[in-house]
């Protein structure tokens, strides 16, 4: 039996008032504007990387081409995401009945733990969402990842030896050719299939399965909560992890502090890096048209995995698969499983029991959820 169990979320209750915070707060901090900018410009082209160092070989491969549409893609990448996510989590394997259903009843009684908390504290004068404003931390978050992609740019010496980053045009039809193969690579990794002749029968089995999985009705309050929940949580882990702090310990003002902090000494860097003022209105369009910019796609491994691929698997691979919001498994089995692991990385909450407390409630609430 899996639950997750209702006497764990204690940590949860007690950190209500630091994940609170005012959503009148902001991040406007001198400079966040213009290390934003510079990060999602960076971001477009794929750097911060080194310079793409494609070997000429790779021009005489011939790669399968990929019929399926980029639709049915995502929604067979979030069935592989899941799979792995669910056993990584709770090693459960969605391909065994038995365990399957254990995860269903996991995902009713994270539903009603949640509705128990919405119905504690709405008496406090929280409403449903728990008083949660998930935008100050996840605005936190974004600007510290993009002023550590500024610092990573400028380790690299990457602002400083733009011209590098030029286009590769003999390469371009390989580039598109290998680009649609990558979603094919990262779900034969997480589902750990070959990439041979048995490649598209064993993942149509797999998926097939997957969608005969029933899961239970849950609220979309519930639902809209859990992503609240994930994001806000998911940003201070994330900050954590960066800043080697508790963001709820510390506070939001005392990050802010630390975040300007860095950008008072990283800004003046990139503005002599690039030999441009930071400040100029029209700064991006004074920096070159770079491409996109492949290193850490393609890489040798790589290239190597796609050119294994069997290609008359792939061109089996005609199928018609439901669009991602049609299914009910991932519309609810990703959302739980992104709230467990937020919980356990920002409050070291281990949520999700193997096995029943001697007093659970988890059957009976499974069969009602099941009823709905």
């Amino acid at each position: 039996m899996s639950c997750f169990c209702k006497n764990a979320l204690g940590p949860l209750q007690l950190a209500l008032p630091g994940l609170s915070v005012s959503a009148s707060l902001s991040v406007a901090l001198p400079g966040a504007k213009v290390a934003l900018s510079l990060s999602d410009w960076l971001g477009a082209r794929g750097l911060p990387a080194a310079p793409w160092a494609p070997d000429l070989a790779w021009l005489e491969i011939e790669l399968p081409s990929l019929r399926l549409s980029a639709s049915a893609m995502a929604t067979i990448s979030a069935f592989a995401q899941l799979r792995a996510s669910v056993m990584a989590q709770f090693g459960l394997d969605l391909m065994v009945a038995a365990q399957a259903q254990a995860f269903a009843r996991l995902a009713a009684t994270a539903s009603a733990r949640l509705s128990a908390m919405l119905s504690a504290n709405v008496g406090l004068g929280l409403g449903l969402g728990l008083g949660i404003n998930a935008m100050p931390w996840q605005a936190l978050a974004s600007l510290n990842f993009a002023i550590g992609q500024l610092e990573a740019a400028l380790s690299l010496g990457l602002f400083a030896n733009l011209s590098a980053y030029g286009a590769f045009p003999n390469f371009a039809a390989f580039l598109a050719a290998l680009m649609a193969l990558l979603p094919v690579i990262a779900v034969s990794l997480q589902m750990n299939l070959a990439l041979n002749a048995s490649l598209s029968a064993t993942l149509s089995a797999s998926i097939r399965a997957m969608l005969a999985i029933s899961m239970p009705s849950i609220p979309a309050v519930n639902l809209s909560l859990m992503a609240t929940l994930t994001a806000t949580l998911s940003a201070i882990a994330s900050l954590q992890a960066s800043l080697g702090i508790s963001p709820l310990q510390v506070g939001f003002p005392g990050v802010q502090a630390m975040l300007s902090a860095r950008l008072a000494v990283l800004l003046p860097q990139v503005s002599a890096a690039l030999g441009l003022n930071l400040s100029l209105p029209n700064l991006l369009a004074l920096l070159p048209a770079l491409p996109y910019c492949p290193t850490m796609a393609v890489t040798a491994p790589v290239v190597q995995m796609a050119a294994s691929i069997n290609a008359q698997a792939v061109a089996s691979m005609n199928w018609q698969v439901p669009a991602l919001s049609a299914v009910a498994l991932l519309n609810i089995g990703l959302p739980v499983c992104a709230l467990s692991a937020q919980l356990n990385e920002s409050l070291g909450i281990n949520a999700a029991l193997s096995a029943p407390c001697p007093i659970c409630d988890a059957g009976a609430v499974f069969k009602a959820a099941m009823s709905i």
